[in-house]
């Protein structure tokens, strides 16, 4: 598994104040379309936040069924991690450090928005879901944030991850 450290802020262990754990997933069809959350003024993979009494893989399989209604199984661990040291995690001032484990799931499984379960902010945020290629998904990004419609941060872990995945599968 590659393992990405990203800390801008140039913090060191003793300052952090926690370790959030979360999860993503790359959800690609036999099409060769990646699904896309668009959420909070942002594009993101399907995913979210570890529980503490939760395995890796039961928190990928949940939050996959919360935000696109697909039931899921996985034939493998993560591909990626990425690692990042925040000194304002969020806009609230803490000093955190945020890892992210990445999946592949291949599945022709469509959104099935009865069985999804959004939270309050998912709610308020008009959580929505799209395929695009993933041919041209670095493209897609860079585009979406000329467009406004993207957080560079984020477009840029995801293109990391987007490379890293080329280069295993492609």
């Amino acid at each position: 598994m590659k393992q990405i450290f990203i800390n801008e802020d140039n913090l060191h262990e003793e300052d952090l104040e926690g370790t959030v754990i979360r999860v993503k997933a790359m959800l690609i069809n036999s099409n060769n379309e990646i699904l896309l959350a668009h959420n909070n003024g942002t594009y993101q993979f399907p995913g979210g936040h570890k529980e503490d009494d939760e395995e890796m893989e039961e928190t990928l399989i949940r939050e996959v069924k919360e935000e696109t209604g697909i039931d899921v199984s996985l034939d493998m661990g993560p591909f990626m991690q990425i690692v990042t040291y925040d000194s304002n995690y969020f806009g609230t001032g803490r000093k955190m450090c945020s890892k992210i484990y990445y999946y592949v799931i291949h599945t022709d499984e469509t959104p099935n928005y009865q069985e999804t379960n959004y939270d309050e902010l998912e709610c308020q945020t008009e959580f929505n879901l799209m395929y695009t290629d993933v041919l041209g998904l670095c493209k897609f990004l860079d585009d979406a944030v000329v467009e406004g419609t993207m957080d560079p941060n984020i477009c840029r872990e995801m293109k990391l991850v987007v490379e890293e995945y080329n280069r295993i599968y492609n």
